[in-house]
């Protein structure tokens, strides 16, 4: 499905299945921001108010436990709306007709090409 760490192929080397309807733009972001940065925001606060680290050591916690919490799920994140929207048929109101001519217009550019060759 992903032909680097987020971007998404075009299309399933096995079943052949065109990933151009995908378009989780910014949802894996904010997923990640609502399901791993703010519990551990109130992990980071907590250790500062029980333990009251000297600033440094806090931010040595912090930083990479919200990093990694934050990128870390983003992958699988973004693979969940990727298979939801082709579930449930997504596509933005209104513009069915423009996408399928974008995609008619990209298709006949590579049938083009693959004659060309």
């Amino acid at each position: 499905m992903f032909k680097s760490w987020l971007a998404i192929v075009e299309r399933c080397e096995v079943c052949d299945l065109d990933y151009r309807f995908a378009s989780p733009d910014d949802g894996p972001a904010f997923f990640s921001l609502c399901f791993a940065a703010f519990p551990l925001l109130f992990l980071v606060v907590w250790i500062q108010v029980v333990l009251d680290p000297p600033l440094l050591v806090l931010l040595a916690i912090a930083i990479p436990l919200m990093t990694a919490g934050c990128l870390l799920p983003l992958r699988p994140i973004k693979g969940w709306l990727v298979a939801s929207q082709f579930v449930n048929k997504a596509i933005e109101a209104g513009t069915e007709k423009l996408w399928s001519q974008m995609h008619a217009r990209q298709d006949a550019e590579r049938a083009s090409e693959d004659a060309d060759s």
